[in-house]
């Protein structure tokens, strides 16, 4: 057993030389702190980054543009025909569906960047407590307290935390950038977020649940919307199809002349003028024998068909979808309570008590580095459980339609 370790030590002082170039200070240079991405007073929240996106996002404005044009069809058609009208609420609807995916997807993109923000706070922190045991360890192997291989092991996993601390770093700047994208902001555009990772436990009826989807799902209120606008083409097509009078009628005055003079019955110069009255009036009657649109007839039947079986299809995903995602998040929120208490709080106590044994002389450093290692796993493994937590919740309003309180 000696001889084993006295083999990893001398291959540890090998380690040490050849990461010369991965000192502390070398990666501090271009270092940024957690509280670069996550300002909990002046940061921009969530909500504020969905409303910024609905506002900005360059695809969502095309989409709009449909609503106008839909709008410009009812001021051609309201007086004639409802389709026009069934056709801007069902263009509405379906830019309200757009509304609600993407909120859904700024809303994941921030619980993304949160999550790895809360993961470079902790190796932040890990740091600075490793930092501080080399400084110590140092000071003890210069006066021979301990031998100087305890300390250039301390420095071999600083330079490691150090390593990790770099990666979440770029995770974080990469989240914020994502969310810029979602959101129409310039990547230029420096933002700090406010808010948290982890949510209050909710408990949630599934009966209510379903009626607000059934409420507010846009979706099922394009299908709906266009069901009505089958049938508003039915109609209009049938009227074309029938015997179709009307009167019209009219009277002109018209009184023209020229700047030239003629002569009168009496032999004087006058001017020349012509006036005239044209009365006309009738009947237009419209007796289509042979084309009574039965074609169209036929194609909005099916239409209205087709948009019912749409309607039905819809309904029964946002069921399964609400059922679905209720038990995702009643499941992760478990899974939170469980591995806080259980596993987590308990992995930080076991470090705490490794630490202080060593201290006492009665354990190696290589037992608390091990302890330490187990602890960033668990930690980091839960971020991964709240940011499954914070997605299933997002989930669950999508399949909703709406926020949940």
């Amino acid at each position: 057993m000696k001889r084993m370790l006295c083999n990893y030590r001398l291959w540890l002082l090998m380690t040490v030389a050849l990461a010369g170039s991965l000192s502390l200070s070398a990666q501090e240079a271009h270092s940024r702190a957690a509280s670069d991405f996550l300002d909990l007073q002046g940061g921009v929240t969530e909500d504020e980054l969905v409303t910024r996106a609905l506002a900005s996002n360059p695809t969502l404005l095309a989409e709009r543009q449909q609503i106008a044009m839909a709008k410009g069809d009812v001021t051609q058609a309201r007086l004639r025909t409802e389709v026009a009208e069934n056709k801007e609420e069902a263009t509405q609807q379906g830019v309200a569906d757009h509304e609600r995916l993407l909120t859904g997807e700024v809303r994941m993109r921030f619980g993304q960047a949160l999550a790895a923000i809360r993961d470079l706070t902790f190796v932040d922190q890990l740091l600075q407590v490793n930092r501080d045991f080399l400084r110590l360890m140092e000071d003890r192997a210069r006066e021979g307290a301990v031998p100087a291989l305890d300390a250039d092991e301390i420095r071999v996993e600083a330079n490691r935390v150090e390593t990790l601390r770099i990666d979440y770093q770029a995770k974080a700047e990469v989240a914020l950038l994502a969310i810029k994208e979602t959101t129409g902001i310039d990547p230029e555009e420096s933002i700090r977020l406010k808010g948290a990772l982890e949510l209050a436990p909710q408990d949630y009826d599934r009966k209510q649940l379903l009626q607000l989807a059934i409420d507010h799902r846009p979706d099922l209120g394009f299908q709906r919307a266009n069901e009505a606008l089958a049938h508003a083409e039915l109609r209009s097509d049938r009227a074309k199809g029938k015997p179709d009078a009307s009167v019209f009628g009219g009277y002109e005055r018209p009184d023209s002349g020229f700047s030239q003079r003629a002569f009168d019955a009496t032999g004087n110069l006058a001017p020349i003028r012509q006036t005239f009255n044209h009365v006309v009036f009738g009947f237009d009657i419209n007796l289509p024998l042979f084309n009574r649109n039965q074609g169209a007839v036929v194609a909005d039947t099916a239409a209205i068909q087709a948009a019912r079986n749409q309607i039905a299809a819809v309904d029964l995903n946002l069921r399964h979808e609400v059922a679905q995602n209720l038990i995702r998040f009643n499941g992760a929120q478990a899974q939170v309570a469980a591995y806080r208490s259980g596993v987590r709080d308990q992995a930080a106590h076991n470090l705490d008590v490794v630490r202080q044994t060593y201290s006492y002389g009665r354990t190696t450093l290589l037992d608390v580095i091990a302890e330490q290692r187990r602890y960033i796993d668990i930690e980091t493994g839960y971020t991964d459980i709240l940011l499954d937590a914070y997605s299933a919740r997002i989930a669950l309003e999508q399949a909703v339609g709406t926020n949940l309180p």
